[in-house]
C-alpha cells in the first residue's frame, strides 16, 4: 500500500511538474523574443507610457514595445519558404472606453496583380486580451461581391460593426482620354454599418485623376497603353483619416495628392486636393509632396509623411489649410538629415516638436524608426533591423 501511495504520489508530482513546465513554455512564447522574429536593436528610451506598434510587409510579425523599448507583446507566422507577406497596420482603436487592436492579414493564395504594394486579405479585430474577435472583408456592393479581399493599407475602425476599407481592383476601363480602353488597378473605398454598404468610392468614376498619375515612384503607373504593365496602379491608395466634418482625407501616393472626399454623397464625392498636378491650395513646388505616404488630420492642419521620392529627401510636411475656402494658411516641413525612404513610412506628432517616425523602406541606413525631438535635432530612441530589405509597413505609437 505505502508503494502504491509513493507511486501515487511520483505521478501527481511529475503531473503538476508537466503542466508547470508547459505554462511556462506557453507563457514565453507569447512574451519572449522568438529567433523567427526579425533580429531588431533598441537604442535609447523614452518616458512615455503608452506603446510602440511595427508591422512588417514581407514578413507576417506585429510587434509591441513599451516606452523604453521592452517588447510587451508579439505575433509572428511561419510562411512557405520563398513567399513575401505581411501583417500590415497593427493599430489600436478605443471605442466606447474599450481596447481593441486589428492588424492586416494577407492571403498569400490572392492575386496581387503582378503589384509588390497591393496585399489583398482580411482585417483582423482583436480584443484587449489580443484574442481574435472578427475577421473582416468587403460586403456585397455594385463593385465587389462579399468576402471581396481587403487591402492592407489602411483601415478605420468606427465600431464593431462601423468601419471604412480599402481595396485594390483589377478592371477594363474606356474613360482614359486618349485611349480607347485600358487595364488599370483602381482604389475602391468601402464604408459598412451593421453589415450593409452606406457609402462606397472608386477612382476610376473620377476620369480627371488619370492626368495626374506621377511616375516619380513607379516609371509605369501611368502606362495607360499597357505597354509595360497589364494594369497599372495609377492612384495608389495608402492612408485615410476623417475630419471634423465627417469628410475621409485619403493620401494617393501615385498622384502626389491629397484628396477630401464627402461621405455624403453617392456622385462628385470629391471636395477638395491638395498637392499634385491639380494642387487648389495654392502651393509651390517646394511644398508640394512627391509620393507621400500617411497623411494625419488635426483640426485645420494636415500632415504627410513626404518619401519625397522626386529629390530623395523624406520630410514631413504640415500644411495648416481652410478647406472650406482651400486656402493655404501656413507650411512646415521636418527633416532628419540624411534619411531617404522611398515606399511606406508614417509621422506622428506625440508632443510639441516630438515625433514617431517610421522609416518604412529606408534607403541608406538600418533605422526603421525614430522618436525624434526635432526642437534639439536629437534622436531619443530607434529600432535598427540587422536585415533592413525585410522593412516595416507602419510604426506607430499609441498612448
Amino acid at each position: 500500500m505505502a508503494t502504491q501511495r509513493n507511486y501515487a504520489i511520483i505521478i501527481v508530482i511529475a503531473a503538476i511538474a508537466i503542466i508547470a513546465a508547459l505554462a511556462i513554455a506557453m507563457y514565453q512564447d507569447s512574451q519572449d523574443p522568438k529567433e523567427e522574429l526579425p533580429e531588431f536593436k533598441i537604442t535609447g528610451c523614452t518616458d512615455l507610457d503608452g506603446n510602440f506598434f511595427v508591422s512588417f510587409v514581407y514578413t507576417k510579425n506585429i510587434m509591441m514595445f513599451d516606452g523604453k523599448g521592452d517588447l510587451v507583446w508579439h505575433k509572428h507566422e511561419d510562411l512557405p519558404q520563398g513567399v513575401q507577406a505581411g501583417y500590415w497596420d497593427f493599430k489600436k482603436h478605443v471605442i466606447d472606453g474599450k481596447v481593441y487592436y486589428s492588424y492586416h492579414d494577407q492571403n498569400i493564395n490572392a492575386d496581387q496583380y503582378g503589384l509588390p504594394g497591393y496585399a489583398p486579405g482580411e482585417r483582423v479585430i482583436l480584443d484587449s486580451a489580443f484574442r481574435e474577435v472578427k475577421r473582416i472583408t468587403f460586403e456585397k456592393s455594385d463593385i465587389v461581391d462579399k468576402g471581396h479581399f481587403l487591402d492592407g493599407h489602411d483601415f478605420l475602425l468606427i465600431d464593431l460593426d462601423h468601419y471604412i476599407m480599402s481595396g485594390y481592383i483589377k478592371d477594363t476601363v474606356t474613360n482614359v482620354p486618349g485611349y480607347e480602353s485600358s487595364s488599370v488597378v483602381y482604389s475602391y473605398l468601402q464604408e459598412v454599418d451593421d453589415g450593409k454598404v452606406v457609402w462606397d468610392w472608386r477612382s476610376v468614376d473620377y476620369p480627371e485623376l488619370y492626368s495626374l498619375t506621377v511616375t516619380d515612384a513607379v516609371d509605369t503607373a501611368n502606362d495607360f497603353g499597357n505597354t509595360k504593365t497589364d494594369a497599372p496602379d495609377y492612384v495608389h491608395f495608402n492612408a485615410m483619416r476623417l475630419n471634423d466634418d465627417g469628410d475621409l482625407v485619403c493620401s494617393f501616393r501615385h498622384l502626389s495628392t491629397i484628396l477630401c472626399l464627402d461621405r455624403t454623397k453617392d456622385t462628385d464625392q470629391i471636395k477638395w486636393k491638395l498637392s499634385g498636378n491639380a494642387d487648389e491650395f495654392g502651393l509651390t513646388d517646394d511644398q508640394r509632396t512627391s509620393c507621400q505616404h500617411y497623411v494625419t488630420v488635426d483640426g485645420d492642419t494636415i500632415r504627410a509623411f513626404d518619401n519625397h521620392n522626386i529629390s530623395e529627401r523624406t520630410r514631413i510636411v504640415e500644411y495648416k489649410v481652410d478647406m472650406d475656402s482651400q486656402e493655404l494658411k501656413a507650411f512646415k516641413e521636418r527633416v532628419v538629415p540624411g534619411k531617404f525612404s522611398s515606399a511606406c513610412g508614417c509621422q506622428q506628432q506625440i508632443d510639441g516638436e516630438t515625433f514617431m517616425i517610421g522609416w518604412g523602406c529606408t534607403e541608406n541606413d538600418a533605422v526603421c524608426f525614430s522618436v525624434y525631438d526635432f526642437t534639439s535635432g536629437k534622436e531619443l530612441m530607434s529600432m535598427e533591423l540587422a536585415k533592413p530589405e525585410n522593412f516595416t509597413y507602419r510604426c506607430v505609437y499609441y498612448a
